[in-house]
């Protein structure tokens, strides 16, 4: 038996006390990918799972990643999102929406009709993640939506 395979029998599947609660920052290492999504070990100590509709950027095995407690289920199961949770999430969209504006010269072919795929390709994020983000840049005035996208004020 491996150095490896003898450290994953350390990591908790269904821990009984965890450190940490719904919303917190974690580091988690790819571990393997199921029908649901990515078995992920948190803090080389417990195993979490992201799902498949939380996964929003490629990944592979091996991979370390910041991810968020999402849930701690009744099971001891812990679900966990690669983005912040609620409110945060939306921020950090906003900060990623202006930082890749900036980066595109101001302009992003990108609005409430882009398709989902679109979005996740240049963004990393859901499309209601996206649409809720320019609301907020929006009514702030710092963005512009138009027919062909959305630009910078």
């Amino acid at each position: 038996m491996s150095s490896e395979e003898m450290n994953k029998r350390s990591i908790e599947e269904e821990p009984e006390n965890v450190e940490f609660s719904e919303g917190d920052e974690v580091q988690i290492k790819v571990d393997q990918f199921t029908d649901l999504g990515i078995k992920a070990i948190i803090n080389n100590k417990y195993y979490g799972l992201v799902y498949n509709n939380d996964i929003y950027k490629d990944l592979e095995i091996g991979d370390e990643t910041t991810a968020y407690i999402k849930k701690i289920r009744d099971d001891n199961r812990i679900d966990l999102s690669l983005r912040k949770i609620g409110y945060g999430r939306i921020e950090d969209a906003k900060e990623k929406i202006l930082k890749t504006l900036k980066n595109e010269g101001g302009f992003l072919a990108l609005n409430d009709n882009s398709s989902p795929e679109e979005i996740k390709e240049k963004l990393e994020m859901s499309k209601g993640s996206f649409k809720k983000a320019i609301g907020g840049l929006y009514k702030e005035r710092i963005i512009d939506i138009t027919d062909k996208g959305i630009k910078i004020k």
